[in-house]
């Protein structure tokens, strides 16, 4: 399941700094987040309900699809987003997997062109996420210094197989797309 939103829905709304992007991303997830849980818990303290492993989940969803939206709004050359896990990285270890929730929100990006402005405005965006997310109710959000793992991808590195665009053709663990562009 992705989200289908029209250029216009996500261009509507520009930040004046990426720490402004930042808030905007958290709140609007939180809020998601919420209403997914059952109506008795959503009434909790954001600590309490930050504790609840469904809550930390659908929350880190949410985050992904709000970051998709500000990447498709930033650069024209996202095409589409998919949210995949660190089990699925070619580079982790599965005995080591952790049985919480990986706070990483690992992105692939599929992008027509790589440029270097991607990439910095990933890396912006991630200092940003993160000062907002270490202010949460929550030790695992405090000690954390990066929530964001962004990985463009381009068509040819699909075709050729390179990196983690191998991943978009996977059939035991294919990444979940949450945002195209049409």
């Amino acid at each position: 399941m992705y989200t289908e939103i029209s250029i216009a829905e996500t261009t509507a709304k520009q930040f004046s700094t990426m720490q402004e992007a930042a808030e905007t991303i958290q709140e609007k997830a939180l809020k998601k987040a919420r209403k997914k849980l059952p109506a008795k818990y959503q009434a909790m303290s954001l600590g309490k309900v930050m504790q609840r492993s469904d809550f930390l989940t659908y929350f880190k969803y949410t985050l992904a699809q709000e970051i998709a939206q500000v990447f498709a709004a930033y650069d024209q050359h996202v095409q589409a987003v998919y949210l995949f896990e660190e089990s699925t990285n070619p580079g982790s270890e599965m005995e080591d997997y952790p049985a919480t929730v990986d706070l990483t929100i690992h992105l692939l990006i599929r992008v027509t062109s790589a440029s270097a402005a991607l990439e910095s405005f990933i890396t912006s965006l991630d200092r940003a996420l993160t000062d907002v997310l270490r202010q949460l109710p929550s030790a695992e959000f405090a000690q954390r210094t990066s929530f964001l793992d962004a990985i463009p991808v381009t068509q040819k590195d699909v075709e050729n197989d390179r990196g983690y665009a191998v991943l978009l053709k996977s059939i035991y663990a294919p990444p979940l797309m949450i945002w195209q562009r049409y």
